[in-house]
């Protein structure tokens, strides 16, 4: 055989100690060293839990300004209702009783009858000119007590006004139905009142 090609026997070694690895360690021909298995992918680690959400600061409610907003308890309270709070408990009856003019100037009549407390109390009588201007205002503008009233020896039980005489619009007329502490039938007297001058209080002549 030619120097370029092994021999026959050497390539029959060969084969053999490929297929028979003992052989391969006695014949000093190296083996194929074993594959290594491969390393383990370490196991994921576990996700830590979810925090659970934050929920959104709630904001304060808005007030609205609008037109149908709730007005608080302390500007419900009218004009009207305010004036009768600060009324007096001692005011037992208060009465529009008619109108009256004094050349330009006009109003009405309003009477107001005033009680303390007590069982010898005495009834208080007042005479009030109540005047009205161009824009609905009113004022007052006398207020005369009629000292009589209070030295009645009875209880007066109504009272109610004279029709207005257009021969004196400045003039009031009041006629009191007056029960005596010792009787039990109503006596009348009559109140003829004009601011500035004297008035007349006395029992009625019919």
């Amino acid at each position: 055989m030619s120097a370029g090609y092994p021999s026959i026997a050497g390539t029959l070694a060969i084969c053999f100690a490929l297929t028979n690895p003992s052989f391969a360690q006695d014949s000093g021909v190296p083996s194929k060293a074993p594959e290594q298995p491969a390393p383990s992918t370490p196991a994921p680690a576990l996700a830590a839990p979810a925090k659970p959400p934050v929920p959104p600061k709630s904001s304060p409610p808005r007030t609205s300004t609008s037109s149908t907003k709730a007005p608080t308890s302390a500007a419900t309270r009218s004009d009207f209702s305010t004036a009768v709070e600060k009324l007096s408990p001692i005011v037992q009856d208060v009465q529009i009783v008619g109108p009256w003019t004094d050349g330009d100037l006009e109003g009405v009549w309003r009477t107001v009858m005033v009680q303390p407390s007590g069982n010898d109390a005495k009834m208080h009588f007042f005479v009030q000119q109540l005047q009205t201007d161009d824009d609905n205002g009113v004022s007052i503008r006398s207020t005369t007590e009629i000292p009589e009233i209070a030295q009645l020896k009875g209880q007066i039980v109504g009272y109610r006004a004279d029709e207005p005489n257009e021969e004196e619009p400045n003039t009031l007329g009041l006629f009191f139905e007056v029960v005596p502490a010792d009787g039990e039938v109503s006596e009348t007297y009559e109140l003829h009142f004009t601011p500035g001058q004297p008035y007349s209080f006395a029992p009625a002549s019919n």
